[in-house]
């Protein structure tokens, strides 16, 4: 009962960046579907073309936020938003993407190996054989679930530099009390 009400009270408080996070995380899979209907696979170099969109998920949670909670715009609340936003976002994302990878036979595996097996072939020139073999070793391990799950870390680590930025500029600094002597 007693976490049910701290949950509550967590929704209740944080409601704007999960609405945000949601949103980002619909907005990160139309652009998933996009890249995948063009022949590309959501994992591959094409994928940083949505980089911004966690950015951009935290920056409209934490101006809505403050927008609606002036008094309580310090640095830890504006990271906690950003952070919350930008967590739901990439969790859900990859929850939707994995499931519909198992739902749907979607060859974005297939298509992100080629390409990785395209670049390894360019740097083998370079590197040797030895180097081609042992990628193409580590490529067979490579499943859904890794792909996706390294996504969500990779989101996460950029979310929380993206959430330091944004909370250290868009912090509203406590007036200070000025003597007149």
């Amino acid at each position: 009962m007693l976490l049910l009400l701290g949950m509550e009270k967590f929704i209740t408080k944080y409601k704007i960046p999960i609405k945000y996070g949601l949103y980002g995380a619909i907005l990160g899979f139309v652009f998933y579907l996009m890249l995948l209907f063009s022949g590309n696979s959501p994992w591959s170099s094409a994928s940083w073309m949505g980089c911004w969109i966690p950015g951009v998920t935290a920056l409209f949670s934490i101006k809505q936020y403050t927008k609606d909670n002036s008094l309580d715009a310090s640095f830890s609340t504006l990271f906690m938003v950003s952070l919350i936003a930008i967590f739901l976002q990439a969790f859900c994302f990859n929850l939707i993407a994995f499931l519909f990878g198992l739902l749907f036979e979607t060859n974005a595996i297939e298509m992100y190996k080629a390409e990785v097996f395209q670049y390894a072939e360019q740097i083998a020139t370079i590197l040797g054989e030895e180097f081609y073999d042992k990628m193409a070793e580590e490529m067979e391990k490579i499943t859904l679930f890794s792909l996706t799950f390294g996504d969500f870390t990779n989101k996460l680590i950029g979310g929380i530099i993206v959430s330091l930025i944004l909370a250290g500029f868009l912090k509203k600094n406590k007036p200070s009390l000025e003597s007149n002597e």
